[in-house]
């Protein structure tokens, strides 16, 4: 990822915290599922856990009453939100640390790395998954939550309409993500027989109803989420305009976000 885009997201998301907690509905939503879905996994009695991109603590604070014994390293790209989550869970044994969760620069020994939603902004998912797993226990699990194919898909669809391509990013199916654990092994620790695992990929859809075109946008803004695919640049205002028009026709606007699921063991 290019150093002015990887900028851009830190500087969208820690603009955001303020905005965050209203705007965040699904997020919310999908940190609580992840987290039941971590809930009920085999873990160690004092478990250590790594949260990678802990926005304003929707799964902190969802898998805190699953882990009450957990040592907690709680961790985001942006400043901003590292800082709203030690300000919120203040107290206790827990680090909280400003960190690209694509290049964790920690020791490893984690029972649970879990990231929510967060995923879908990592340049390389196989070369990330790679180090992500290589800093768990065996028997530890990577957790996450991410958007895949099908994501936007009105959004995406309205621009076909006029002959243009959305500068959203381009979000892989959940099989290219099943793949990408497979591929983290084979490229990063090939002779290593220690750092291996098996896991699984679950999808979920969401519908989103906004009031208008407009709103969408502006909620997207809110939580930090406008920063285009790399490479691309947004629509000029005539386009932009001619869209939002094309969507505001039926009224409200919906929007599908399709979500999975992965979690991962090392054996």
């Amino acid at each position: 990822m290019s150093r002015s885009r990887k900028f851009d997201i830190i500087s969208a998301f820690d603009a955001a915290p303020a905005r965050y907690e209203t705007a965040a509905g699904l997020q919310r939503d999908v940190a609580g599922n992840l987290a039941g879905r971590i809930a009920r996994l085999k873990h160690a009695p004092m478990p250590r856990v790594l949260e990678i991109g802990c926005g304003t603590g929707f799964l902190t604070d969802a898998l805190r009453p699953a882990l009450p014994n957990a040592a907690w390293t709680v961790s985001d790209i942006a400043p901003g939100m590292v800082d709203h989550c030690r300000a919120k869970f203040a107290g206790g044994d827990s680090v909280f640390l400003a960190m690209d969760g694509e290049r964790p620069a920690l020791r490893g020994g984690f029972d649970v790395i879990c990231a929510s939603l967060v995923f879908q902004w990592f340049e390389d998912l196989p070369a990330s998954l790679g180090r992500l797993a290589a800093l768990l226990n065996p028997g530890g699990h990577l957790a996450f939550a991410t958007l895949v194919r099908g994501t936007f898909r009105e959004w995406r669809a309205a621009h076909r309409m006029f002959g243009l391509n959305a500068a959203t990013p381009a979000f892989p199916s959940a099989a290219d993500i099943a793949g990408s654990w497979a591929e983290s092994w084979a490229g990063y620790w090939p002779d290593d027989i220690s750092v291996r695992g098996e896991g699984s990929v679950e999808e979920e859809e969401f519908l989103q109803t906004y009031k208008s075109a407009r709103d969408f946008l502006l909620t997207l803004k809110a939580i930090g989420a406008d920063t285009p695919a790399a490479g691309r640049r947004p629509l000029d205002a005539g386009s932009l305009r001619r869209i939002l028009r094309h969507l505001d026709k039926q009224g409200s606007l919906t929007i599908t976000y399709q979500v999975a699921y992965g979690i991962f063991t090392r054996s």
